[in-house]
């Protein structure tokens, strides 16, 4: 079986409200996105912040900026 993110694969969705403004946060996309034009594409071994347990997503809110990280734990399909 293979274990993907429920957040990148669209089986979750963020629920999440801002702690300052109550703005209803957004998903930024998976941390790697923010590594390198090819990290996407890389091995999750050779990236720094990556694990085979979990997948760390940057969320924000679109009214005041606020953002942080969320690690979701990869599901098996």
């Amino acid at each position: 079986m293979e274990k993907v993110c429920p957040l990148c694969n669209a089986l979750q969705a963020i629920v999440e409200t801002c702690p300052y403004c109550g703005g209803k946060m957004v998903d930024g996309g998976s941390i790697s996105n923010y590594l390198g034009p090819y990290s996407p594409y890389m091995d999750k071994e050779s990236l720094p912040l990556q694990s085979e347990d979990y997948c760390l997503h940057v969320i924000y809110c679109p009214v005041c900026a606020y953002d942080t990280r969320m690690a979701l734990a990869l599901v098996a399909i």
